[in-house]
């Protein structure tokens, strides 16, 4: 996959990779009953990755460079969701220090509410307090519209799906507002399902899942500043 931006008549094609977060310890079965975790349990708030999440984060961060060094591009911009596992991912993959290229930007790291995944009913999906998180990762930016307190997680109500491809939507629709041309987005298994259902269909087929630190690679087109599409956004490694 190629780099084809063109600035003829505004027309705009920014290069954008999905990332959905490592394993964590709600995505565990037990070992002993084989059953799988009580979402609706409060010790699974916001839950960290385990051992292999964190393995999976870090060779993700080398595909993710890879891939892109090999369209002779540069990760300019990653914006991610707020819960816990997706900031460590994102952490481990981006960590300091991997390279030292003086001509090279280290990219920016922007958190946005609007990458979570579905509100309500699960624990998992429960944001901590904006301050704390800001304590934990302070040299990341922080989308000043988010709340202290997580407003938008209820204990009896789950977030409708339409209303989680709208989110998927406002995120792509502020994306051509950004400088950057080359994004990486990281999120959670249903935000970026969705999201691949409403504006790229192709790039899930015959039911395909999206699991732990899958790669999705394909470009979003603007003209004018508005979004018009996704277009080619399939797995970048097999």
């Amino acid at each position: 996959m190629t780099d084809t931006r063109t600035n003829n008549n505004n027309h705009r094609v920014q290069t954008i990779m999905f990332v959905r977060h490592g394993v964590a310890k709600h995505n565990l079965r037990d070992p002993k009953t084989n059953q799988p975790p009580n979402l609706h349990d409060p010790t699974l708030s916001d839950p960290s990755l385990v051992l292999q999440g964190k393995q999976q984060a870090l060779e993700a961060g080398d595909l993710m460079r890879q891939w892109f060094r090999a369209q002779s591009l540069d990760i300019e911009l990653v914006i991610t969701s707020p819960l816990t596992r997706c900031l460590q991912t994102t952490s481990l993959a981006f960590l300091p220090g991997e390279e030292y290229c003086f001509d090279r930007e280290e990219p920016k790291i922007l958190v946005m509410d609007q990458l979570r995944e579905a509100y309500g009913m699960h624990y998992p999906d429960k944001r901590r307090n904006k301050s704390l998180l800001m304590s934990q990762w302070p040299k990341l930016e922080w989308d000043p519209q988010m709340t202290e307190n997580d407003e938008d997680w209820k204990v009896n109500e789950r977030e409708s799906l339409n209303d989680i491809t709208k989110r998927t939507a406002q995120v792509l629709e502020w994306i051509p507002s950004r400088n950057e041309n080359q994004i990486v987005v990281v999120s959670h298994g249903v935000w970026i399902e969705y999201c691949l259902q409403a504006f790229c269909p192709s790039a899930l087929q015959n039911g395909q899942r999206v699991y732990n630190c899958d790669l999705f690679a394909g470009h979003l087109v603007s003209s004018d500043g508005k979004f018009e599409g996704l277009q080619n956004v399939r797995l970048a490694y097999n």
